[in-house]
């Protein structure tokens, strides 16, 4: 089995055999956790934590779009196409341009730090439960 194209903790997995895709009803985590967050800050908080939450999520679906965008670059290094040199700047330049933005958004836009820092683990949040989901549905 390997992995198919979709990002942000709603990935699937093909079956070698047929190609049909083994997956659940495809949720978008992401955007649902982010959602959740997002209200949960708003109401024990204020809108400013909200926004900080948002920025934070933001910046961690960005680090996972790049992160995709950098095996899927590095399986075509593999397997011999050619890679844009763009690209190369981006993976290689990828931490400075997240942490640039968190930056901005901590300091020129008065964000909350903790709110911020809780937003970052949303894909990662995504992403475990998507695995967690595989789990499950492959024992059913």
């Amino acid at each position: 089995m390997r992995r198919s194209g979709r990002r942000c903790g709603s990935r699937g997995w093909t079956s070698a055999d047929d190609g049909t895709e083994l997956r659940a009803d495809d949720p978008p985590h992401c955007l649902a956790l982010a959602g959740a967050g997002a209200a949960a800050w708003r109401v024990f908080r204020d809108t400013q934590a909200m926004l900080s939450f948002l920025g934070g999520a933001a910046i961690a679906g960005l680090s996972f779009w790049l992160l995709h965008r950098l095996v899927d670059d590095l399986q075509a290094a593999a397997e011999g196409r050619p890679v844009k040199k763009v690209r190369f700047f981006v993976h290689a330049f990828r931490m400075l341009l997240l942490g640039g933005s968190g930056y901005v958004i901590l300091e020129f836009c008065g964000a909350s730090r903790i709110a911020l820092a809780s937003g970052l683990t949303v894909a990662l949040t995504a992403a475990t439960i998507e695995v967690l989901i595989e789990f499950f549905y492959a024992r059913a």
